[in-house]
């Protein structure tokens, strides 16, 4: 899991370099042409495109006949039933190459939540920073420091949640940079990414996770904890919102709506049965 994820980061930070001086909204856009490009080569690949195009064939006809035989109850009848079987056959032709779609696009969704869905946190802004602990453990016996450093201070002696199994600590960011935290937990020391400053465009690790599978695939930005004692360290980032003619909008449902107008607008030059 760990490779794919750091393949995954290699190529992503490869492909948003030129554009991490411009806004979010060209990084998005550009990502989400080459998700419908990425999406119809897959649908074209896998599907049975004349299967689907001749039962797209089938409904059209059977709709037609509804239409003209509008005054025919019998005729009507047949054909809705007809139209029933030849939809769900049309929904069972395109379950396969959507089945075999949203495996890469959940990696991909999971890697560019790093980059889309926070920001930054300014000079003189604070946050929470929080460690969870696994079950079994106490957080009021557990022995926690969080570091301070020339790029942000530790203002709050560490508040401990028992019911929760949670440290935090309140930070607030000094000057720009990225930093690695220091914690100290028990004896042992781990760390987690912060960035301070303003940019357009760069990719921030929310959270550190533990090993478990599902960890690393939902918070693919850093190496996970080695502790056998932690489940993840947290940094509560101010979330970005993309604006578009006064709405803003959260980064999926542009990406969305993007990806699906570029696969329409392509579907047509690269030939491919929908």
């Amino acid at each position: 899991m760990s490779s794919v994820n750091l393949a995954l980061r290699e190529i992503l930070n490869f492909l948003f370099l030129p554009f991490r001086s411009f806004s979010p909204w060209v990084a998005l856009i550009i990502i989400s042409f080459l998700t419908g490009l990425l999406i119809l080569a897959i649908y074209k690949f896998v599907s049975d495109q004349r299967g689907l195009k001749a039962t797209k064939d089938k409904i059209k006809a059977y709709l037609l006949e509804l239409r003209l035989f509008s005054d025919d109850f019998s005729v009507s009848l047949k054909a809705q039933g007809q139209l029933l079987l030849w939809n769900l056959k049309y929904f069972l032709q395109a379950l396969r190459p959507l089945a075999v779609i949203i495996i890469p696009l959940f990696f991909l969704l999971s890697h560019l939540n790093l980059w889309f869905a926070w920001e930054p946190l300014t000079s003189g802004e604070t946050t929470i920073v929080k460690i969870k602990l696994k079950e079994n453990v106490n957080p009021l016996t557990f022995e926690a420091t969080l570091e301070s450093t020339a790029g942000y201070e530790v203002e709050t002696p560490p508040l401990r949640i028992e019911n929760e199994r949670e440290i935090c600590w309140r930070i607030r960011a000094i000057k720009p940079g990225k930093y690695e935290m220091k914690i100290l937990l028990d004896g042992q020391r781990e760390s987690k990414e912060l960035v301070v400053g303003r940019h357009s465009l760069v990719r921030l690790s929310s959270i550190r996770p533990s090993s478990g599978f599902l960890e690393q695939l939902l918070a693919p930005g850093e190496k996970p904890l080695s502790s056998s004692f932690l489940d993840k360290i947290e940094i509560k980032y101010p979330p970005r919102r993309f604006i578009f003619l006064g709405l803003k909008m959260h980064w999926l449902v542009a990406y969305f709506i993007l990806s699906i107008v570029a696969g329409l607008i392509l579907k047509k030059p690269l030939k491919v049965e929908i």
